[in-house]
């Protein structure tokens, strides 16, 4: 993020919007990560220059991915199908800083050739949701030698039963060294901390987390895990990014 205000300050004469954006959202991030109130004002300004600018960043590969979003400053959030991605993820890598990719369209046949790119050794955030991956998928994935920077992990309706999930318990803390968050809902098994309800006057989400059996095994055998802590497992979902 220092960086990105560095290259912020030397544009600022010349696209002071873009420069505006860049701190804009990493204020915002910033204040998200430390738990510090965000003032309506910055989120306003922040919503109305990604409006602006999100075209303008993302053209350069407009015509590669089925969406775009802009983080930071810049296109790192990309989604598109998983064969398109290994035919066109060089290129797009070329032309933006991606950082997060949501794949669709993966069949089971598809998830050896992603988990074996080199592609994914870039990312930080993976989101494989409504693919049906299965178990077998989710064994070959993490099988992966390139995942290793990963900090977030959507894995939401992929056909996933006990016994993959028992997998991901054995092998995650090891092969997944810096994963920070994991969206595991609507498998045929629970995983991971989830919450339930809001209070009525508040508004504040959830009222209760539930820990899965298994979340207290791997914790009593590795330790905890920033994945597997309930204050903040349950916003796993949430496709913000902010903290990753």
């Amino acid at each position: 993020m220092d960086l990105r205000l560095r290259y912020a300050d030397t544009i600022e004469s010349t696209d002071p919007d873009h420069a505006a954006l860049i701190r804009a959202q990493i204020e915002y991030d910033r204040a998200k990560i430390t738990g510090t109130p965000i003032a309506p004002a910055l989120s306003r300004r922040m919503r109305g220059l990604a409006a602006r600018l999100e075209p303008r960043l993302c053209a350069r590969i407009a015509g590669l991915v089925d969406d775009c979003g802009v983080r930071r400053g810049f296109a790192e959030l990309i989604e598109l199908p998983g064969a398109s991605f290994l035919d066109r993820g060089a290129d797009i890598y070329r032309r933006a800083p991606v950082r997060h990719v949501l794949l669709t369209d993966v069949s089971p046949d598809l998830v050896g050739a992603i988990a074996a790119s080199p592609l994914l050794a870039r990312l930080t955030s993976l989101g494989l949701d409504n693919n049906p991956i299965g178990d077998d998928g989710l064994r070959t994935l993490l099988a992966s030698p390139h995942l290793r920077r990963l900090r977030w992990l959507g894995l939401v309706n992929c056909g996933i039963t006990q016994v993959g999930a028992e997998l991901f318990a054995e092998l995650a803390p090891r092969v997944l060294p810096h994963l920070r968050f994991v969206y595991f809902a609507r498998n045929h098994a629970e995983l991971v901390p989830y919450g339930e309800g809001s209070d009525a006057i508040s508004g504040q989400d959830p009222i209760d987390v539930y820990i899965p059996p298994i979340a207290e095994r791997i914790t009593a055998k590795h330790g905890p895990l920033p994945w597997l802590d309930p204050d903040i497992a349950w916003r796993g979902g949430f496709v913000d990014f902010s903290e990753v």
